[in-house]
């Protein structure tokens, strides 16, 4: 989502407590401790200044946004720079489990052991996406608390999902990705279900999108289209979007002209 990102502005000052604000920013405020320590200036801490536009709690990021914008904003006040590897390890430090947003290209990650698994180039997918908040009165999901896959069956298929989308990323195919996403959306269904996903899905099939994809931990899905398709044909779909209670987040595009990086 181009533009959407959090900055963060960090001032050191003795002693090694962290003031942030808004109160309430826990993560970052660890992250700013973090990477301090990290950096060798143990006797220091600092005030920390957050502004984010991204809502918190769907699954968009919000939290990692928040604390890589301050390791970031920590190392230029320490005048010096992170690579993306340590980067990675202090936001799961911070915050147990983190997507790879401090990466320039598409990973396959260990998201709570903060290390890349595979690299997968520079090419992203493009698609135009309808987002939603599938239950904007939910007030969002803890990431953390949400249980892990389990089960052989439920690995060999995360396994097979995998492959194929390693492929797909090899072969720049979209609409092979779409397919991916959607699979992993489904099975998601076992471990955290999704308000109105099997509606959802439907609208989507008969809208002819290419597929759909959900986030991994909040309420917040996207219909996948070729990005070819004229936005305002979507203007009937949200208002059946709307119809089921579900708040429309915005028509999206990616994959040329944006950025893997949205912090």
């Amino acid at each position: 989502m181009p533009g959407a990102g959090t900055e963060a502005h960090f001032r050191l000052v003795p002693g090694r407590q962290i003031e942030v604000h808004p109160e309430g920013k826990v993560k970052a405020a660890r992250a700013a401790r973090l990477a301090l320590d990290a950096l060798g200036v143990t006797a220091t801490g600092g005030v920390l200044r957050l502004h984010s536009p991204i809502p918190t709690g769907l699954g968009m990021g919000s939290s990692t946004s928040d604390v890589l914008a301050t390791l970031r904003a920590v190392c230029l006040a320490c005048d010096t720079q992170a690579d993306a590897a340590l980067l990675a390890q202090l936001a799961v430090r911070a915050e147990v489990a983190s997507d790879p947003l401090m990466f320039d290209s598409v990973v396959l990650f260990a998201q709570r052991e903060g290390r890349v698994l595979e690299h997968w180039g520079h090419w992203i997918p493009e698609f135009l996406l309808l987002s939603i908040d599938t239950d904007p009165r939910s007030g969002g999901r803890d990431t953390v608390r949400l249980p892990l896959p389990h089960g052989d069956a439920m690995r060999a298929e995360y396994t097979a999902l995998m492959q194929q989308a390693r492929a797909a990323f090899q072969a720049h195919d979209a609409g092979a990705i779409a397919a991916v996403a959607t699979r992993s959306a489904e099975l998601h269904q076992i471990i955290a279900p999704m308000r109105g996903f099997n509606t959802l899905c439907a609208l989507a099939a008969a809208a002819d999108a290419l597929g759909v994809q959900i986030s991994h931990s909040g309420t917040i899905a996207g219909m996948l289209f070729h990005p070819k398709t004229d936005p305002t044909n979507l203007t009937p779909l949200i208002s059946q979007v709307q119809a089921l209670e579900m708040a429309p987040m915005g028509i999206f595009r990616t994959g040329r002209g944006t950025s893997c990086d949205s912090a």
